[in-house]
């Protein structure tokens, strides 16, 4: 009996044994679980953080694109104006040197013009001298004469308009009407009776 009854009491003993052994297993595995959820809970705050540096990093960069882009542009608006100042300017002098250019052309033609008629002037005062009968020939030609006068004003008007391309056009038509005139004054002279 004193065997069954130290098995009743050993039973119990180990049972109690067996039982705070468990709690002590539990309190391990609490204790493991709460150093677990800690260690999560600051690798979580730690990913948090990083995110967060990560996020200013971003929102830094983002700024510096965002006036990088805005100082570019600013260049390149700077750039354009002044390109756009320097065209505008060319186009001014360009257009200056033009009108120059066609006021010395015209100045030219005048000049050339006044000689020639100069000569006709000469001679339409010997041909007032004449009788009609003597003038007849030459008064044909004289009519002749008045309309390359014509063509020559006309060829000095065409100056305003000329550009740089046309300039050379313009002055062999005054060149050629200017001949013309020239050669209508000799046949002219021609016609007149020889004194």
């Amino acid at each position: 009996m004193h065997h069954t009854f130290t098995a009743f009491m050993v039973a119990p003993a180990l049972a109690m044994a067996l039982l705070c052994a468990g709690c002590g297993k539990e309190q391990e595995i609490a204790a493991i679980q709460k150093a677990a959820d800690a260690k999560v809970a600051k690798v979580e705050e730690e990913a948090k953080a990083k995110l967060a540096a990560l996020q200013q990093q971003v929102e830094a960069v983002k700024a510096e694109a965002a006036d990088a882009s805005a100082q570019a542009k600013a260049m390149a608006d700077e750039a354009i104006s002044k390109a756009q100042s320097n065209v505008d300017e060319a186009a001014k002098e360009a257009q200056a040197a033009l009108a120059k250019a066609r006021e010395a052309y015209k100045a030219d033609a005048r000049t050339h013009l006044a000689e020639v008629n100069k000569e006709f002037t000469e001679l339409a005062i010997a041909a007032s001298k004449l009788s009609a009968k003597e003038k007849a020939g030459y008064d044909k030609a004289a009519k002749a004469i008045a309309g390359i006068q014509k063509d020559i004003q006309a060829d000095i008007t065409a100056f305003d308009k000329a550009e740089i391309e046309t300039f050379k056009t313009a002055k062999a038509k005054l060149a050629k009407d200017l001949a013309l005139m020239k050669a209508a004054i000799k046949t002219a002279r021609a016609k007149l009776p020889k004194h």
